[in-house]
């Protein structure tokens, strides 16, 4: 299927040489007529090509240059196959939206002529000690940053300094180097992103998950130790300082994902464990195994009353934690590897994976799943490898997938193509959070920096109709479909795709 961009007509229908010297002229005619050209030597089509590498995959193939000797001279008919090589080059881009869209090719056609794309506004933005690893924002306007130091060096050199030797005797005290850290911020009064810093408690180990429980002001701290750092926070005291912090030898390798409902800690690991312990009664309510393969990854959604475990094999499982010994429901294996990270929608019963080393996200329909006990992927996406971060917008119909390589791609569920590409972070993605409520999506990196992004509530001006009839015309559709549902009826899986939706948002 030949796919045609409807915004922009580009051509390069001839070229001019002055001896050693080609200029390709470039047409380029946009849906409300207008119409300019520009020219561009070939060296500047291999600067572009070589930005659009470091944000994008599966790029077209640029025409090679040919040796010719400056004594022959380039002929007629390689300036035309050259001319016809890179026309078809930069048609292949336009029609990649999220290429379109970037910043890089909108400059090299000089797109700021015609209607141009509204990028996500960066409002904000935070210095930190080290790489951030997890955020964690309260109503309470509480913020807590976890980090840890990223690098491999460092973090060994730490590690000997750290360590007692056996001459040292138990009244030397050694200055200890953290290589994680936790820190307390409380907002301010004069401006919505004016923060206060209040406390730090660093970590001789890494620190790699975090959960806080805003009703008990509980903080948890999961360490590459195994051990949980159990927090009580002050709010009588505006979280000055905090009250209490115990430490708990719960596993015996990194803890990957935890969170605190009722009393009780439900933790994963490396080590293969889920694990519950009742902080009240001070005893491990429950343990056990599961699978053979690492767990990687932990949810919860308490009006569910379900937790959502991966593992890095590509296996995600659902257990019910109604009672105190949580009960696997459902194992769906993904056919990827490594999940990185989950996200779940309750209102529309959505679980969305991330895997790691293949880039592949997948979704699923929970509450469908659970009533055939079948765990069926309804869709999946080719991202980028090395993805760690997703996040959804339900109102948007968008996904925003963190990436190894700083950037955040964000999906239509439209038509599952690239929307844009944000450029956020020198390094690696390693929180996103998104706020519904006001379209700002935070973003935090090994760069350490945290940082929020204000987006538009439409790409580019004149869209707005167009995606209102789209939306209704889905809405009305997805409606019919939800009744006979109902009614307990089988819609057909070929009648879904009709939406374009990938048979998943509703």
């Amino acid at each position: 299927m030949l796919l045609v961009n409807e915004s922009i007509n580009v051509t390069i229908p001839s070229y001019k040489q002055e001896s050693s010297n080609v200029q390709y002229v470039i047409e380029i005619k946009t849906r409300n007529k207008q119409q300019w050209l520009i020219t561009k030597r070939y060296s500047q089509f291999e600067d572009l090509h070589k930005k659009l590498i470091l944000l994008f995959q599966d790029l077209p193939e640029l025409p090679k240059k040919a040796f010719i000797t400056f004594l022959v001279g380039k002929s007629k008919e390689q300036l035309e196959d050259r001319r016809f090589g890179l026309e078809k080059y930069i048609q292949q881009l336009i029609v990649r939206r999220e290429i379109y869209h970037s910043q890089q090719l909108r400059d090299f056609l000089e797109l700021e002529q015609c209607e141009e794309i509204i990028p996500p506004n960066l409002i904000h933005s935070t210095k930190t000690l080290m790489g951030i690893r997890d955020v964690s924002l309260s109503d309470q306007g509480v913020m807590f940053l976890l980090q840890a130091d990223m690098s491999v060096l460092n973090r060994v050199d730490a590690y000997v300094n750290n360590m007692k030797m056996p001459w040292d005797s138990e009244q030397t005290e050694v200055k200890t180097i953290p290589v994680g850290q936790v820190e307390c911020y409380i907002k301010q009064e004069e401006g919505e992103f004016s923060y206060k810093r209040l406390w730090i408690k660093e970590y001789n180990t890494q620190a790699i998950c975090m959960f806080y429980e805003p009703i008990t002001c509980t903080l948890l701290i999961g360490l590459d130790s195994g051990n949980i750092n159990f927090i009580k926070v002050s709010e009588r005291d505006s979280f000055q300082k905090y009250e209490q912090s115990i430490e708990i030898e719960i596993h015996l390798s990194r803890i990957m994902g935890l969170f605190y409902r009722n009393g009780q800690i439900h933790s994963i690991s490396k080590d293969t464990h889920y694990k519950v312990i009742d902080m009240d009664q001070g005893e491990l309510k429950s343990d056990f195994s599961i699978g053979k393969h690492e767990l990687t990854f932990l949810t919860y959604n308490e009006q569910r009353q379900i937790s959502v475990v991966g593992n890095r094999n590509g296996q995600i499982y659902i257990l019910n934690i109604k009672a105190a010994q949580p009960i696997i429901m459902l194992s769906v294996d993904t056919n990827t590897s490594f999940i990185r990270g989950l996200v779940l929608d309750y209102q529309k019963n959505y679980l969305i994976s991330v895997s790691y080393d293949d880039g592949v996200i997948c979704v699923l329909d929970v509450g469908k799943c659970l009533q055939d006990n079948i765990g069926k992927i309804k869709t999946k996406i080719q991202a980028k490898i090395k993805t760690r971060e997703v996040q959804w917008s339900s109102k948007r119909g968008e996904l925003f997938v963190g990436n190894d390589d700083g950037t955040v791609t964000i999906y239509n569920a439209l038509d599952l193509q690239p929307q844009y590409v944000l450029k956020a972070h020198e390094k690696a993605i390693t929180k996103l959070i998104w706020q519904e409520s006001t379209q700002i999506l935070i973003t935090g990196g090994k760069d350490e920096l945290i940082k929020w992004w204000h987006f538009p509530k439409k790409w580019k001006a004149g869209d707005q109709d167009e995606q209102d009839k789209s939306k209704q015309l889905i809405e009305a559709k997805m409606e019919n479909i939800l009744k006979l549902q109902n009614q307990n009826h089988k819609i057909d899986s070929d009648e879904e795709d009709e939406t374009r939706l990938g048979n998943w948002h509703k």
